[in-house]
């Protein structure tokens, strides 16, 4: 039994080595999925310039930053998004696009508060500072029953773009302090983790244990053949 004991032992550690490091890859998985997932808002506000310019794509790993801009309210943009719920009651986020700059500058939506029903009174005008937090266009499918009037059913780029002849930006912003009249509009802060996010480390946790379990299937292998061979040497001798 004693030429078992060295193969074994070189088992013993192949297989440990390789479970060890397949966990160690899925805890770097884990770890990767996790800071994609992370909660930014409670971050101290950035100048949306800061984040993002008028032609750039929106950053993903920046949805639900504060951000701060500053400029000039386009009122006659101005709309609502249905389906908006707030303790219980449906309502509708009162959105006004705001020039980052002068009135001829590339604009972004802003939702200034949560309604219980549509108010032209509560539309701002004139110059604006606003305080939010970083969100990407809607895109749920949702059909449009009236594209004619104020009221859209989701907050796409495309929807806005129409109300304005300003340039907009490729994302939106959820004001953390509604205006006057209005209700805190809220939202979900937390980007999606993508499905394919940090997927080579998870890879590389099975393979790693597929090459321990292969070490282990080897080892049972040549320890059955050692077997037989000392049951014919055994009767051989006798």
């Amino acid at each position: 039994m004693k030429r078992l004991l060295g193969p074994t032992a070189l088992a013993l550690v192949l297989v440990a080595i390789a479970g060890a490091l397949g966990w160690w890859q899925l805890q770097a998985w884990q770890d990767r999925r996790a800071a994609e997932a992370r909660d930014l808002t409670q971050l101290t506000p950035l100048p949306l310039i800061d984040v993002m310019g008028p032609d750039d794509p929106f950053p993903g790993a920046d949805v639900g930053r504060p951000v701060t801009l500053e400029g000039e309210w386009l009122p006659d943009g101005a709309f609502y998004v249905s389906g908006r719920e707030d303790a219980g009651r449906d309502g509708l986020w009162l959105v006004v696009p705001l020039a980052v700059g002068s009135t001829s500058d590339p604009a972004i939506p802003v939702v200034i508060g949560w309604t219980g029903a549509q108010d032209p009174g509560l539309v701002p005008s004139g110059t604006g500072s606003v305080t939010g937090w970083l969100q990407p266009p809607e895109g749920n499918g949702s059909f449009d029953d009236d594209p004619d009037d104020d009221v859209v059913p989701q907050l796409r780029t495309a929807d806005a773009i129409q109300r304005v002849d300003n340039d907009l930006y490729s994302a939106y912003v959820v004001a953390t302090s509604p205006r006057a009249g209005l209700e805190p509009a809220t939202l979900d802060s937390l980007p999606e983790v993508g499905t394919f996010t940090a997927l080579r480390n998870l890879l590389y946790a099975f393979e790693w244990w597929f090459f321990g379990a292969f070490a282990a299937f080897v080892w049972w292998r040549w320890v059955r053949d050692e077997q037989a061979v000392m049951e014919v040497e055994a009767a051989s001798v006798d």
